[in-house]
């Protein structure tokens, strides 16, 4: 079995659990182990919140084919958040 390792700063746990799950969401996409869809999801933010909190954090957007392919079906399905 493979292993990540994140870090959680002590000061984050204080904050409470959507801070915590935050932390998480932007590391797992930062390390391209989720695509930006699915952290999103993890925090059921929608694209702009998350995109909102990638640019406070200064995270870059990553955009690849994944990301590319989950908004073609997203349009076409015609699920489209706010």
């Amino acid at each position: 079995m493979q292993a990540i390792n994140i870090q959680i700063p002590l000061e984050l746990i204080e904050q409470g659990e959507r801070a915590v799950l935050e932390q998480i969401a932007m590391q797992l996409y930062q390390n391209k182990i989720f695509t930006f869809g699915q952290a999103r999801r993890l925090l059921d933010y929608s694209v702009w919140e998350f995109q909102k909190l990638l640019g406070e954090n200064h995270i870059v957007r990553q955009y690849d084919t994944d990301d590319f392919t989950e908004d073609i079906e997203a349009i076409q399905s015609g699920f489209l958040d706010g």
